[in-house]
């Protein structure tokens, strides 16, 4: 069965398909010995050989076959959201353990100079629905600002502000606390461009201070340290696919605590509450009068 090739790289675990177009774009991709630059050619995973910077991609990721890994990170600043980088300085891939035979990247793009969730995987497919904007899955940023921030101030940055790449919007700001001096927002982000969130408030007169993600679609970190990370269990994996069908941010997923205590006894069928009345005609009976 014949697909994209970019698809197919997405597949394999290397990157996202956006970043696998950008690739192919670059020369950077060859399919049997053949250099490709151009976008719609499809290829065979079973049949064709294919390399991404000369290296042999593994036939069983190439087909999908590998199995699936995914980490939650909570990234510290001054860590890079990038597999590697040229100058030496930390990835968020130095932070976890390598995982023979699999090649991890992280979902989406977190700055230097934020912290907080980042998803690490090998899994094309779910990375595309995650960052594309047309999937909508929202990601939840905890936000300090310098200055009060009012609801006419999140108003404008909802409805949408002009950066040099384009206007952002599909935005939502929840203002925690409006200080004289600092505020604090909870900003929902469907898109995010490159420092959008810094970028979109500084335009409004706010400098922003820190930038802290907490949740990815329906995912939260439960109790991550900065530089920690954790597998994701079935359950959250199913709910990040179920967001991307749907769209949009839901509710944390958390787990349910068991009661304490002494569990209350089931009433029997057909047996009277305790807690309401015995007498049948006494309930029906009409108030009475009170008498002077």
């Amino acid at each position: 069965m014949e697909d994209r090739l970019q698809k197919v790289i997405a597949r394999a675990g290397v990157c996202s398909r956006r970043e696998a177009e950008k690739l192919i774009a670059a020369g950077r991709v060859s399919v049997n010995g053949r250099v490709i630059r151009e976008m719609g050619v499809k290829v065979d995973a079973t049949l064709d050989e294919i390399a991404v910077d000369t290296v042999r991609l593994p036939r069983a990721e190439v087909a999908g076959t590998t199995r699936r890994t995914y980490l939650l990170l909570n990234k510290p600043r001054g860590v890079l959201c990038t597999v590697q980088d040229t100058h030496g300085r930390p990835t968020v891939i130095d932070l976890v353990p390598p995982f023979r035979g699999k090649r991890l990247f992280p979902v989406g793009r977190l700055d230097e100079d934020s912290e907080g969730l980042v998803l690490l995987t090998n899994d094309g497919e779910l990375t595309q629905q995650l960052t594309h904007p047309r999937f909508g899955v929202g990601k939840v940023y905890d936000v300090r600002l310098k200055g009060r921030l009012l609801p006419t101030d999140a108003k404008k940055f909802e409805a949408g502000i002009w950066l040099s790449e384009g206007k952002t919007g599909r935005n939502r700001v929840h203002i925690r606390k409006a200080g004289p001096k600092i505020s604090h927002a909870a900003v929902t982000l469907t898109e995010g461009k490159n420092r959008e969130i810094r970028r979109a408030f500084a335009k409004l007169g706010f400098p922003v201070l820190s930038v802290r993600r907490i949740q990815i679609g329906s995912i939260v970190s439960r109790g991550l340290k900065p530089g920690q990370f954790r597998p994701l269990d079935a359950e959250e994996v199913a709910a990040l696919k179920e967001s991307a069908v749907r769209g949009g941010t839901d509710k944390p997923l958390r787990r349910r605590a068991r009661p304490t205590g002494p569990t209350p006894r089931r009433r029997r069928p057909g047996k009277p509450d305790p807690a309401r009345s015995s007498d049948p005609a006494r309930s029906r009976a009409a108030p009475r009068r009170k008498t002077r």
